[in-house]
């Protein structure tokens, strides 16, 4: 990877930023506007067949009349994620150790801070990684797990598609 390329990566990756919960929107959505909102956050592109699957699987809950809240569109974004190096039945034990201590919406949150602070971190746009609390439940370090692999993920294939690019 050029020098040049490694500057952009690390000024796109310093300014990285996913919307809180509060920030999504609120009113229902319909599937090609969930999965349009999901793919600029996310690494991979986001298809309605996907969303469909997750669905059918239990992993999101139905849509009333056609249309996703903003708690199904916040599980898209962490699964899209998470699935690049989890199963989707690990996913969904992760889903069931969260709700079982926090709201929807804390989850969420916690999630979108701990990208914010680990993919930099891979990324080497940032030096450090802040620590996790001594006493973290296990929901949170299984989480950290998943978003720095999924980082080290998207590193690697930011790195080869750009090494490709070059050539």
């Amino acid at each position: 990877m050029t020098e040049e390329n490694r500057r952009q990566l690390a000024a796109y990756v310093s300014s990285f930023r996913l919307p809180r919960y509060r920030e999504l929107p609120d009113i229902g959505l319909r599937l090609e506007q969930v999965t349009r909102y999901a793919s600029r956050y996310v690494p991979a592109p986001v298809t309605g067949s996907m969303v469909s699957n997750y669905v059918k699987k239990g992993i999101i809950s139905h849509p009333v009349k056609k249309k996703y809240t903003r708690e199904q569109l916040a599980s898209l974004i962490y699964i899209v994620v998470s699935k690049t190096v989890l199963s989707m039945e690990n996913i969904q034990a992760l889903f069931v150790m969260q709700r079982a201590h926090c709201t929807a919406a804390e989850a969420y949150d916690y999630f979108c801070t701990e990208m914010e602070n680990c993919v930099p971190f891979v990324f080497g746009a940032s030096k450090t990684i802040r620590d996790r609390a001594v006493d973290a439940a296990d929901e949170k370090l299984l989480l950290r797990s998943t978003i720095l692999a999924a980082a080290n993920k998207m590193y690697l294939d930011s790195f080869f598609a750009a090494q490709r690019q070059e050539e």
